[in-house]
């Protein structure tokens, strides 16, 4: 698969989860990407992960985020 289909595939999962209503409880970076955990209530202990390989995939998200303010902006 291209890194572009790689990439369409992770911004259609992500866009799927948050127009959904489910929201970012936890994202853990390493080397292999990075492992974000979705859940519809932040107090839950249920939760989805979605596995991100390509790096614009996390950019997306965090674009994503901070547009629907789930992101905390550090100055």
């Amino acid at each position: 698969m291209s890194a572009f289909a790689d990439f369409e595939k992770e911004k259609l999962a992500i866009d799927q989860f948050l127009d959904s209503g489910y929201v970012v409880v936890a994202i853990q970076e390493n080397l292999e990407g990075a492992l974000v955990k979705f859940s519809k209530d932040r107090s839950s202990t249920k939760h989805n992960d979605l596995h991100l390989i390509t790096a614009d995939a996390r950019k997306y998200l965090t674009t994503r985020l901070l547009m629907n303010g789930q992101l905390a902006r550090s100055v």
